[in-house]
């Protein structure tokens, strides 16, 4: 026969420790999921500029938006907000000049804008700066990267690795690009449209290392929404510099046009994804979207697939990947009477897109938005009948909210397993509103 042997008491203080420990390495999973929405911006009575999002390696996440009277010309003001890991948010800041920020990423621990400037009583965008935030939060003297512009100005500003970053604006008149040095001094920047080109929908990725890829749609002409964007162009970066020596990567059959364009790595390579649209024979309408391959490993003359049914009506694409390889992309369906839902499909590295799944319903007016963390989570977030809705790896939507006023959805996935989703609340007094993920 055994007997049992009666435990040994342990010392009140071991057992204290203990207690200690055990919570501190349950608190991540008491903390996990969605937690209560918190305010970037307070209420005010100007109208509001949609956000972004962006996080720095340590965990620090920065929302840049602003404000305008839209019945004034000139008005806008850029602005951006910072929050810490431990979640602490900043007073709100101006950006000296500008009317909008386009693109913000960090470099590092250091927040970098890409904003948009005009004259007096003019709305954006006459030139396009790159501008650093300091340690203690302010804005640094801004560097003029192009000027002389005008129209509708799309601005794009990528990570790379050694501390480099590419800035790639487009207007109607073309796509510049410019890159910094490791020390985050910007180089001269050079057209990489082509003459008689007139840019559309432009987008950029990093592609690992120093490598990063420009793409664009273009139609010929003098005035854009009069030509037909029918090709996609792209151009690649390397440490040596911004990308040069633009190429057609893809060209739509004649009668149809490219309406929006996405890119993001794929390896060493690249993924293009684009809305196509067209009319038939009987006038009737038709959109989709398509995806291909290109760069190291695709073929020479790659096939591209389409993710959607031409029988619905395609828009708000977003397209993101993470550094292995797998990637995400989603899209508003909508059908011709109006009802709108939020479609997408994952693609693990070195596999094929799934089926294309429907996540819910989502306000006519507005876009899904898509980001992955670094070990290729989906997060995707959208508005429903004004709530703020969210999706973790395509999985059943949660309400953030309780408003019935939210618009202008955007998500960012931060290093720490710690995702952000923020919108802009209200009409009369609208306001910033976020709420933070973080991953079991």
């Amino acid at each position: 026969m055994t007997v049992a042997r009666r435990p040994a008491r342990l010392p009140v203080a071991f057992l204290l420790g203990l207690i200690v420990t055990l919570l501190i390495a349950a608190a991540p999973a008491l903390a996990a999921g969605w937690g209560k929405p918190f305010q970037f911006q307070p209420p005010g009575t100007l109208d509001a500029l949609g956000p972004q999002l962006a996080f720095a390696p340590g965990g620090t996440s920065a929302a840049a938006f602003g404000t305008l009277q839209v019945d004034v010309p000139g008005s806008g003001q850029a602005q951006y907000a910072t929050r810490t890991s431990g979640g602490r948010v900043s007073s709100v800041r101006n950006v000296p000049g500008a009317r909008q920020v386009l693109a913000l990423t960090y470099d590092g621990p250091k927040l970098e804008l890409l904003a948009g400037t005009s004259g007096r009583g003019q709305d954006c965008c006459s030139a396009v700066q790159a501008i650093r935030v300091g340690s203690n939060g302010t804005p640094q003297r801004p560097h003029q990267l192009v000027g002389g512009l005008t129209g509708f100005t799309q601005g794009q500003l990528v990570s790379l690795a050694g501390g480099r970053l590419l800035a790639a604006v487009a207007t109607e008149r073309g796509v510049w690009v410019s890159q910094s040095s490791g020390s985050g001094q910007f180089g001269s920047q050079h057209r990489i449209s082509g003459n008689g080109q007139v840019p559309e929908s432009m987008d950029a990725a990093w592609l690992g290392g120093a490598g990063s890829v420009v793409a664009w749609t273009a139609g010929s002409g003098n005035v854009t929404g009069a030509t037909t964007p029918r090709q996609i162009f792209v151009a690649d970066g390397s440490s040596a510099g911004a990308p040069t020596g633009a190429h057609v990567a893809v060209t739509v059959p004649a009668g149809h046009r490219i309406d929006q364009l996405a890119v993001a790595r794929r390896g060493s390579g690249a993924t293009l994804a684009w809305i196509e649209s067209w009319y038939d024979a009987r006038g009737g309408y038709h959109s989709r979207v398509e995806v291909v391959d290109i760069g190291a490993n695709s073929p020479s003359h790659p096939s591209p697939r389409a993710l959607s049914p031409d029988g619905r009506i395609a828009s708000g694409l977003s397209l993101t990947a993470d550094s292995a390889g797998d990637q995400g992309i989603v899209w508003e369906s909508c059908t011709s009477a109006g009802s709108c839902t939020v479609q997408g499909a994952g693609r693990p590295a070195g596999g094929g897109f799934s089926q294309t799944k429907t996540l819910g319903a989502i306000d006519p007016t507005q876009q899904p938005s898509l980001a992955i963390s670094p070990t290729g989570q989906l997060i995707v977030g959208w508005a429903q009948g004004g709530h703020p809705m969210a999706s973790v790896g395509f999985g059943k939507p949660k309400v953030l909210s309780a408003t019935t006023y939210a618009y202008a959805v955007t998500v960012a996935y931060g290093p720490k397993r710690v995702a952000l989703e923020a919108w802009d609340q209200g009409t009369l007094n609208p306001s910033l509103v976020a709420a933070a993920y973080a991953a079991g």
